[in-house]
């Protein structure tokens, strides 16, 4: 009776020890599938971290180049409007003092004889003026239409240059992705080597290999398209420059011919 009961207290001892093992290493079990998953949480939070400030960084550079260039234009049309004010105020000047040199002679010849040619004189400069007042006008568009051009252009090769860097972007992404397939093909390489050390049979081997042959097609076909790709991205990056911003003339809008003389333009 006695030898029953002990052997049934050991029977049960080692029940629960049993039951503590597999207790134990469902623990660990479970432990390591908790370590891996916040692993792989811990590795698609950088992922998305490193996508989110890459974004950021590509909006605030696209925000600055933005500002840059109103900058640019806004500077670009101040120092037209100043020429053109500067252009007109010189004229203005020339042509007030023009005529309060020709008052003065008209006032003088009056005193002597009062003779008729002053009026002519007067008429052939009212003349004069409007020639010089035109010419400066047709200087002061042609100045604004360059300004112009250069600015459309400035644009259009702007907008180039904008496609060549989303195509690089594009080839990058590109690349990314075969990078994973890759990977992955690699990995599936790998077991299947495996699996090929373990087969038991002939025709289990065959099939093994003619899966081996299929996927040793994909791998070469993932690496000319990654070859392909990173050979488009190296030449779009070679290729990409900041378009030439065409700086305008600084020299001041000038008329032609010798204001002082009012009859130059005739």
């Amino acid at each position: 009776m006695g030898s029953e009961n002990s052997a049934l207290i050991a029977l049960s001892e080692l029940k629960n020890l049993e039951a503590e093992r597999r207790a134990r290493e469902e623990a660990e079990r479970r432990a390591r599938e908790e370590a891996e998953r916040r692993a792989r949480e811990e590795e698609e939070r950088r992922r998305r971290e490193e996508e989110e400030r890459k974004r950021r960084e590509e909006e605030e550079r696209k925000r600055r180049e933005q500002a840059e260039r109103e900058a640019k234009e806004r500077e670009e049309r101040l120092r037209l409007q100043e020429a053109e004010a500067r252009a007109r105020a010189e004229q203005e000047a020339r042509l007030r003092e023009e005529q309060m040199r020709l008052d003065a002679q008209v006032k003088m010849a009056q005193k002597k004889a009062r003779p008729k040619w002053p009026y002519a004189v007067i008429g052939l400069l009212a003349v004069g003026l409007g020639v010089g007042g035109y010419i400066a006008k047709k200087k002061s568009d042609e100045a604004a239409e360059q300004a112009r051009l250069a600015e459309e252009e400035r644009k259009r090769q702007q907008a180039a240059l904008e496609e060549q860097r989303a195509a690089i972007e594009a080839l990058r992404k590109e690349m990314a992705e075969l990078d994973k397939e890759r990977q992955k093909l690699e990995a599936e390489q790998a077991a299947l080597r495996e699996k090929l050390a373990a087969a038991e049979s002939e025709e289990e081997r065959q099939k093994l290999l003619a899966e081996q042959a299929a996927l040793d097609e994909k791998i070469k076909k993932n690496r000319r398209r990654r070859s392909s790709a990173k050979k488009k991205s190296a030449a779009a990056e070679k290729s990409v420059e900041a378009p030439p911003v065409r700086k305008g003339r600084k020299d001041k809008l000038s008329v032609d011919g010798d204001l002082d003389d009012p009859l130059s333009g005739l």
